[in-house]
């Protein structure tokens, strides 16, 4: 089995076990970091084995163009035996086609990832700066208050970053809990989760088909405002960032992170709930995962490059 196959059941492990497992492990939020960083190495590493794999495979052809036993041969030899019991060939030149289509399809999706990250990019950039044209400043710089009827406080990406509060938000909210809000918002632009957030998102809408992604954009989102939910607490105190997020229950625009968009009920529950029992056995469990799939594809790396594996 070639070096190519085996990266390319790893990812087909990780595609069809990963959504669930990863869910079960950060349904809590326990360790939102560690959630983030798990979910983010498994959609990276799938994505990075499928471009490793087509270009390995093209490699391989083209290297032993004239030798048995390429990726593609093993696959055909393996194919025939299964259909017709014996071994058989098809056309090299079809066959190194149809590799080449696998990398040029690899290439789409990365122009249309591109493209998508553009335009989200382009979108909360333009949002932000209209914001800075209609809005009024407030407390700390870079943050802007726009009339409105809604309760609402989110951050959007741009140059500079902006913090977004409504009128009807800062009449809602006492002092403290204002501030608690705005640490939540700088939180979000400190951490880069903008800049996150917008990358699982075009990911998400390049390949809505697979769970991993699809579920990993919202994963990872509601796992950042976690994260910046104990930022938050750590200056302010939990209760108020949970008044907070109680007061201002709604929907940030498309493009923002809001204080109280995303997974209200659970960021509740985990704001006044201690941790439970087994918490930490769920941390070492959560470490394992991301230890795992970080360091599988290595392994099958370096044990090909030292002839020690199968996958040769």
């Amino acid at each position: 089995m070639s070096l190519a196959a085996c990266l390319l059941l790893y990812s087909a492990a990780v595609v069809l076990l990963g959504p669930p497992a990863l869910r079960a492990l950060t349904r809590t939020g326990r360790a939102p970091r560690l959630g983030v960083a798990t979910w983010l190495t498994a959609m990276v590493s799938v994505l990075a084995t499928w471009l490793i794999s087509a270009v390995l495979i093209v490699v391989d052809e083209v290297a032993h163009w004239s030798r048995q036993h390429s990726f593609i041969d093993s696959c055909i030899e393996l194919l025939c035996r299964v259909l017709a019991g014996r071994s058989g060939s098809a056309p090299r030149g079809v066959l190194l086609l149809g590799a080449g289509a696998a990398v040029a399809a690899v290439a789409v999706l990365a122009v249309r990832l591109t493209r998508t990250v553009a335009r989200l990019r382009a979108q909360a950039h333009g949002h932000a700066h209209g914001i800075r044209l209609v809005g009024r400043p407030i407390l700390e710089q870079g943050t802007f208050v726009v009339d409105a009827d809604i309760r609402a406080a989110y951050c959007v990406a741009g140059k500079p970053s902006t913090i977004v509060v409504t009128s009807a938000a800062v009449s809602a909210l006492d002092d403290h809990e204002m501030r608690a809000v705005l640490a939540h918002e700088w939180a979000h632009v400190r951490g880069h989760h903008l800049e996150v957030t917008m990358l699982v998102r075009a990911v998400a809408a390049v390949l809505p088909r697979l769970a991993l992604m699809r579920d990993g954009a919202l994963e990872v989102t509601r796992l950042l405002e976690m994260c910046a939910d104990d930022a938050a607490a750590r200056r302010f105190g939990r209760h108020a960032v949970l008044g907070g997020l109680l007061t201002l229950a709604g929907a940030a625009p498309a493009g923002g992170l809001g204080a109280a968009d995303v997974a209200v009920v659970s960021r509740a529950e985990r704001l006044t709930s201690p941790p439970g029992a087994g918490a930490c056995s769920l941390d070492a469990a959560l470490a394992g995962t991301a230890a795992f799939i970080a360091l599988a594809p290595l392994g099958v790396l370096t044990m090909a490059a030292s002839g020690m594996f199968v996958c040769s």
